[in-house]
């Protein structure tokens, strides 16, 4: 079995059951199993078979700097989080914020990139949308499934609609049928230049979510080995110039509210 640098110092420190630990099923594998949807842009999908995006080349890396290969699989939604949580998969690199709930679930990489919730409005929009204080009594459009449907939920006044396709709130909003749309902040520029509809960024809203890797409660090893991959892309630059190969922006470091 193949140790990480400064692993073995760790390893006194796990359970009597440390041989069952998820480090050492992946290093006995030679594989990192990473679930993701492949259906987000830019952070992962498909160009004809390929499977490409921002979470694609970070699961390249770590799995690189882990010593083992990675091995993607594409899955629903529905069966993204249980099939970490069975162990059917090692981790789910798929733009997941940690939340108290998942947490309660799952434990947590370090962060890999910071975002938050971002209004999409009309381009010849003049109205002050600036916040969800005044979008009350005003149309909203969100994703179903998306991590801002229950923020969304919180705006009083708000009157919320659900798509299940991701682009057909745009389309909404440019043809005046809603009056904004709630999406992630480094998914809208990708968006609405995909979407070539006369739409345009608007005010960021809500609280910054930090993006992070889940997987299975009571493996310390694995997190320690995972984690230490992650610093060392940080470190010496990778994860920032993959960021802004995608995203066109650093979102590797929390986002800078304004006062």
């Amino acid at each position: 079995m193949r140790f990480l640098p400064g692993l073995l110092l760790l390893l006194p420190l796990a359970s009597p059951l440390a041989h069952a630990e998820l480090i050492d099923d992946v290093f006995d594998r030679g594989e990192l199993r990473i679930a993701m949807e492949a259906n987000t842009p830019p952070f992962n999908f498909k160009e004809g078979d390929k499977l490409t995006g921002f979470e694609v080349e970070l699961g390249e890396l770590l799995a690189k700097e882990m010593d083992v290969r990675p091995s993607f699989i594409t899955v629903d939604a529905a069966e993204l989080l249980p099939g970490v949580e069975s162990a059917k998969y090692d981790v789910a690199i798929n733009h997941i914020a940690m939340t108290p709930e998942l947490a309660d679930r799952f434990d947590f990489s370090e962060p890999y990139s910071y975002s938050s919730a971002q209004l999409i409005v009309r381009k010849q929009e003049q109205r002050p949308l600036g916040s969800f204080a005044a979008l009350k009594g005003k149309a909203l459009g969100v994703a179903q499934g998306s991590q801002f449907v229950e923020q969304a939920r919180t705006a009083e006044g708000v009157d919320l609609r659900s798509y299940a396709d991701a682009r057909q709130p745009l389309k909404d909003v440019a043809d005046q049928q809603i009056d904004a749309a709630i999406s992630d902040r480094l998914l809208i520029p990708y968006a609405i230049r995909d979407s070539q509809l006369p739409v345009k960024e608007g005010a960021d809203v809500g609280p910054t979510l930090s993006l992070a890797i889940p997987f299975q409660k009571g493996n310390p090893a694995f997190k320690a080995s995972l984690d230490k991959a992650l610093q060392r892309v940080k470190a010496d630059g990778r994860l920032t110039a993959l960021s802004e190969k995608w995203f066109g922006m650093d979102a590797s470091k929390p986002v800078k509210k304004a006062e």
